[in-house]
């Protein structure tokens, strides 16, 4: 409004007084609106203190609504039941799972009201409000999972402490240093694991009574029935999520019928953990003392430091045992290491480091190359036939350097020198058993099955997987203290190689025969092999029981009862074989008979006996190529067993049959 202007008055009725007609506020103004002047505006500074008085007002009031749309939000979800959704969960639950609470609570207390908005727009303003009142949400939450308390053996009867302590023993000194050594000997006693976990004791108790020798009164067969409901109450209640679960279900992996689908439960548990990211927290740890040249040998190690090195421990058990599974067992691709596995070596100087870690991180490295090669030669469009043996060369040269650094690690062990020749046995016969698959999956990339067909190249390619299998046989044959003596306590894989190997060599040895003195060396060889298995599993006061009868097993079979299945494969491998050998009479070819008295008796047996038919000796050439016992086929994928022999020309069939037979 003009300042300048004088009050313009509107004229009144007659009769009335005329009233000045101020400025209303308005823009424009009423009274220069109606007195059609142009109006103009000035505006007034307002005092500070009022100006930050209306904000405070304007924020009050908008905190009062956030405040109300929570309280919309606890009561839907209060009506719903999902009391466990809005309370505040416990530290094991906040660990395994901290997705569990409400969006606007997880937001953080910092700029708290900027979560309630963010969470409200960023997902389309209602659809959060009301998330929780939707009819499958209250379906839901009608429910509720029970959390049945696990007791250990003892507590429930089953089980007195000494039984309990020798079964415990057993495991701990003879399976967990061999197989699966991923526990701390100075933490993991019998009394620390019975106070922290019982399904962890319960498992160990077990396996461990599965392969005790002593009489007692409890009974394997019950005890698993009972880690079976132990281990269903562990999977579906995510209270029960620690590092010792993720333990037991490892442990029972091994020894279970179910190896793939307990591993997959634990290794889902474990990420749940965080075990995954112990490693590199660990690593982070290490590196920085060493930058700041702090020793720590002779004091107190840091009970953290501890944790990190028991989770690591665990991840990395499971990450060996699921490239086993899948590499050998058909397991679909779990666990895969993106960095270098050298760096798990760096463990090795951590003050909780055992003997125990030289068998695990070898197992680590080694296992991650296997995994490799087998995801390479299995994507059949990664590589075309002819680059196929250029690839097998190239990782058996990583294989060889493997081997090399590892049997450096392990003769400079100065801790190593009671284990040292276990772990060196271990060793050699791990680097055969992967150049033996490593050949074997090269020729099933390349399709070859039928030796016949074979050009020179991939018959190098099957000469050299006999080579590694006859290594594996002379390793664990000749030096039986070191690596059969305790194959009672292993796992089934262990069982399953052995036998797949001396059967693959005895078919190698038809296929590919090199000289006559192999044959009576491979009977000798499996002759002594069955000896041992048979003296080691063998109790000395009780006859052998079968703890898992022939066919596919099931349950868990640990030891023996696994044992009873790949022996009996044994002895039918070299039944079969002997048939072959019939035809030049070699008594040594049944089981049970030395080649002392093999010699004496060759004489008597070549002149008296008749030459056996052609037809015979084709029925059992072919019995032994097409023996492929059931447990090769659904529980473990080991190549080669497939191989045969047919000539590719038809005139030739009889000429090249009898080459191999004879």
């Amino acid at each position: 409004m003009d300042l300048d202007d004088a009050p313009c008055a509107v004229s009144a009725p007659i009769g009335k007084k005329r009233i000045p007609v101020k400025c209303d506020g308005k823009r424009p103004c009423t009274r220069c609106k109606r007195s059609r002047k142009r109006c103009v505006f000035f505006e007034i500074p307002k005092d500070p203190a009022v100006e930050r008085l209306e904000n405070v007002e304007a924020e009050v009031q908008r905190l009062r609504g956030q405040l109300g749309e929570m309280h919309e939000l606890l009561r839907l979800y209060s009506q719903s039941g999902d009391n466990a959704a809005i309370a505040i969960p416990s530290p094991t639950q906040v660990m395994s799972d901290p997705g569990t609470m409400p969006a606007v609570l997880a937001e953080g207390s910092g700029g708290f009201h900027r979560g309630v908005r963010y969470g409200l727009n960023h997902r389309n303003g209602e659809v959060l409000r009301f998330q929780a009142a939707r009819p499958a949400r209250q379906r839901r939450s009608g429910f509720d999972i029970r959390e049945e308390p696990i007791s250990d053996f003892i507590s429930r009867g089953l089980m007195t402490v000494d039984e309990a302590m020798s079964c415990f023993r057993t495991y701990v000194y003879m399976i967990d240093d061999r197989y699966i050594p991923v526990f701390d000997p100075a933490l993991d006693t019998f009394t620390s694991v019975r106070a922290r976990s019982s399904i962890l004791l319960n498992a160990i108790c077990t396996i461990g009574s599965r392969v005790e020798t002593s009489s007692g009164s409890r009974n394997p067969d019950l005890l698993h029935a009972e880690l079976k409901r132990s281990i269903s109450v562990v999977i579906q209640n995510k209270s029960l999520n620690c590092l010792e679960s993720v333990q037991a279900l490892l442990i029972v992996a091994c020894y279970s019928a179910e190896r793939s689908l307990i591993l997959s439960f634990a290794a889902r548990m474990a990420l749940d953990l965080g075990l995954d990211e112990a490693f590199e927290e660990l690593i982070q740890r290490l590196t920085m003392k060493e930058t700041e040249v702090i020793s720590d040998r002779s004091a107190t190690l840091d009970e953290e430091e501890r944790t990190l090195m028991r989770k690591s421990r665990t991840w990395f058990g499971l990450l060996v045992l699921d490239h086993i599974f899948h590499v050998d067992g058909g397991k679909p691709p779990g666990i895969r290491m993106t960095g270098n596995a050298h760096r798990s070596r760096i463990l090795l100087r951590h003050g909780t480091s055992t003997v125990l870690d030289l068998r695990l991180f070898s197992q680590v490295e080694l296992n991650v190359i296997r995994a490799k090669i087998n995801d390479t030669l299995d994507a059949k469009e990664t590589l075309e036939r002819p680059d196929v043996p250029e690839f097998v060369h190239e990782a058996k040269v990583d294989l060889d350097l493997w081997f090399d650094d590892w049997l450096r690690i392990i003769e400079n062990s100065s801790s190593a020198e009671q284990e040292r020749p276990f772990l060196l046995a271990a060793l050699r016969v791990q680097k055969c058993w992967a150049e033996l698959i490593l050949h074997c999956q090269a020729l099933r990339s390349m399709g070859v099955e039928n030796v016949a067909a074979m050009s020179p190249i991939e018959r190098t390619l099957l000469l050299t997987a006999k080579s590694s299998a006859r290594k594996h046989l002379r390793l664990i044959s000749l030096e039986p203290d070191f690596y059969l003596a305790k194959l009672k306590y292993a796992m089934d894989f262990v069982w399953a190689k052995c036998a797949f190997c001396f059967l693959l060599l005895l078919k190698l040895s038809r296929l590919l025969p090199e000289r006559k003195e192999e044959h009576q060396e491979l009977l000798d060889h499996g002759n002594r092999l069955l000896d041992e298995l048979t003296r080691s599993t063998t109790p000395t006061s009780t006859p052998p029981q079968p703890l898992i009868p022939p066919g596919p097993s099931t349950g868990i079979g640990s030891g023996a009862g696994a044992g009873t299945i790949y022996m009996q494969i044994l002895r039918l491998s070299i039944e079969k074989y002997s048939r072959i050998l019939q035809r030049h009479q070699v008594p040594s070819a049944v089981p049970g008979i030395s080649s002392e008295e093999a010699e004496s008796e060759a004489e008597v047996t070549t002149t008296t006996a008749p030459p056996t038919p052609f037809w015979e000796l084709f029925d059992a050439q072919t019995d032994l190529q097409s023996f492929i016992p059931e447990q090769f086929v659904r529980e473990w994928d080991f190549p080669g067993l497939d191989l045969f022999y047919f000539p590719t020309a038809w005139q030739d069939f009889f000429g090249d049959f009898s080459s191999v037979v004879v």
